[in-house]
């Protein structure tokens, strides 16, 4: 027998009890109907617990069978409640096949689901999770055109993974504290940017996220999930109010890093609040001259256009000369030794330049 099956079998309503009083006492329904003033079809709705016990029905109870009015109430709300439980075990019952797909493994993981792999317990969870009412509303916001989010992950081969690795950047958005959002101290700070990227300090993510902080965006790094092959995303939440950076080890190189966050702070200087811009799924078609500005930006932001035009003097490279460029330049050296790969494709397999590139992993998620 399951746990919905016993709870069905053990449900009692308070009609049960005033039955087993009268019957205690000798008095018949009919009787009971007329000294509650009921007419007995009433009084058989409430024997069946087809209608409520009210304030009113309990304190007539009392009087006309010794028991106090607050037992009454107490036996409705106890039946109120039981029966919802049953009633929301039905619902969930209907929602198991809607578990299929999401990574459940990874939010079990993370202490976002129960450790179960009861399909109703989990389909309570992901409801819990996303913050909707059914799963109809998840297919509203993701999959359809929706005010929640204007991009549809329909066309999208996992689009149950890509939302989950969305909806775990809001809630760790959720958990920052934010100044005012404000554009001029962001092109204030390039220069505070550009030295928390150069020095590479042991706290260098915090201090960062506590950076854009102050400037009013929400930064987030959300461990990379299979099935959502994202490197990062920008959107406006909170009612347009606040930036969300939200980006991904997938690629796990410190010069793909600091690319993906420039391209998406570019995506909050240059474009819409009401957009919404999501990197690497191929499905979705971007919008290729506000991708191209963002990238742009992003190349800048690696290395200005003085510093890349000093690099194509040089016939060769080695691991001295990019020390003596990242001193000079005030750039990391992986990020130097990225650009310079880029142009050169065989020095992709120098050992000694690529001793000079920083691994970047988020080892866990941060709420």
């Amino acid at each position: 027998m399951t746990d919905l099956q016993l709870k069905k079998s053990l449900l009692s309503c308070p009609g049960d009890s005033i039955q087993e009083h009268i019957d205690h006492i000798g008095m018949s329904q009919a009787e009971l109907a007329e000294r509650l003033g009921r007419s007995i079809p009433k009084l058989n709705e409430l024997i069946k617990g087809k209608a409520p016990i009210t304030k009113d029905t309990a304190i007539k109870l009392e009087y006309v069978l010794g028991v106090p009015a607050s037992f009454w109430l107490n036996l409705e709300r106890t039946y109120q409640d039981e029966l919802l439980e049953i009633e929301q075990m039905e619902y969930l019952e209907t929602c198991k096949e809607w578990v299929q797909g999401f990574p459940t493994k990874e939010l079990k993981n993370w202490g976002l689901l129960p450790d179960t792999n009861e399909k109703t317990i989990l389909a309570e969870g992901l409801l819990k999770f996303f913050r909707i009412a059914t799963p109809n509303e998840w297919h509203a916001i993701y999959q359809e055109s929706s005010l929640a989010f204007k991009i549809e992950l329909k066309h999208t081969v996992h689009p149950q993974a890509i939302s989950v690795w969305l909806r775990l950047g809001e809630l760790q958005a959720e958990k920052i504290q934010l100044d005012t959002f404000d554009k001029k101290k962001i092109r204030a700070n390039y220069s505070s940017f550009h030295n928390i990227c150069y020095n590479h300090s042991d706290n260098w993510l915090e201090e960062l996220q506590a950076l854009c902080a102050s400037c009013g965006i929400a930064l987030v790094y959300t461990p990379c999930i299979k099935k959502a092959p994202i490197y990062g995303a920008t959107r406006w939440i909170k009612n347009y109010s606040t930036p969300l950076i939200q980006l991904t080890d997938r690629r796990k190189d410190y010069n793909a890093f600091w690319f993906s966050f420039y391209h998406e702070l570019g995506h909050i200087l240059y474009h819409g609040k009401k957009e919404i811009f999501i990197e690497g799924l191929e499905e979705i078609v971007p919008d290729k001259d506000k991708e191209d500005e963002a990238d742009a930006f992003a190349a800048r932001m690696l290395l200005s256009e003085k510093e890349r035009n000093e690099l194509s003097k040089y016939p060769d490279f080695n691991k001295e000369l990019i020390l003596q460029l990242s001193k000079k330049f005030k750039k990391h050296p992986g990020i130097i030794v990225a650009q310079v790969q880029r142009i050169y494709h065989q020095l992709y397999k120098d050992a000694g330049l690529n001793s000079l590139k920083t691994k970047v992993e988020f080892t866990e998620l941060s709420m």
